[in-house]
């Protein structure tokens, strides 16, 4: 199977470069491309970006939603997996593609989403708040309800984002919406903790409670059935389960 990677940045130019380096010697796959959603850098991103073999598309930062960002690359994208990436997600070893790209052998799996180490930086209610969710464990799960997801290192068949896109309007927390999507459909989840990235943001308080409440409303809107249940969308049934 062929994967495109899909960064979405905005002034990352601290990371970035170690984030492609780290991407573009990745072993144990087959051709793939890099694809950057930058929404309206002003430091020299971009510039770091076309240093590297990768398609870079400007959108207005006016314009900018994480799942509109996220849209723009799978329309663009070649691969039959999308692999949804931080700028600043940075890959612990060479064969985290391989492994977050592994799970997909099961014709049944829709979304793989990889386990976060957190940076020297990161804070103790963020490290608190990866540990609650899940992403920082050591062990696999298969996911038939569970809809946590995650785009800041995650992988999708582009044929589902086609048919059910992320949703552009939420201002956060679309990775879980449409990962609860997936699972209504009856498609599975898989988290694959050998896809390992160091990823954290170091937010002081402040910050960091400004993020949670832009995305409590999306997943408690989730788990009390107000958002997404009562859409009309074509079915994606997955197929049958075969050893």
């Amino acid at each position: 199977m062929q994967a495109t990677i899909v960064i979405r940045a905005k002034n990352e130019s601290h990371d970035i470069g170690d984030t492609l380096a780290a991407v573009f010697d990745q072993s144990g796959v087959s051709e793939y491309d890099v694809i950057i959603i930058d929404s309206g850098s002003t430091d020299n991103t971009v510039e770091i970006a076309r240093s590297f073999p990768t398609r870079v598309i400007e959108i207005p930062a006016d314009s900018f939603t994480y799942g509109r960002a996220l849209n723009i690359g799978t329309r663009a994208a070649t691969g039959d997996i999308v692999v949804a990436l931080s700028a600043h997600s940075l890959p612990a070893s060479n064969r985290w593609l391989a492994e977050l790209l592994e799970p997909f052998r099961d014709p049944r799996v829709g979304g793989v989403y990889g386990r976060h180490i957190p940076r020297q930086n990161a804070s103790g209610p963020e490290l608190f708040g990866m540990r609650l969710s899940g992403v920082m464990s050591e062990k696999p799960r298969r996911q038939t309800r569970d809809m946590m997801f995650s785009n800041a290192n995650g992988a999708f068949r582009r044929s589902l984002a086609t048919l059910h896109p992320f949703d552009e309007k939420l201002p956060g927390a679309e990775d879980l919406a449409w990962a609860d999507w997936v699972l209504r459909h009856n498609w599975v989840l898989y988290y694959q903790p050998t896809a390992a990235v160091y990823h954290s943001h170091g937010e002081p308080l402040g910050r960091l409670l400004r993020r949670m409440v832009r995305d409590q409303p999306t997943i408690w809107g989730l788990k009390l059935g107000i958002i997404g249940r009562r859409e009309q969308v074509s079915p994606a049934p997955a197929p049958a389960y075969r050893k």
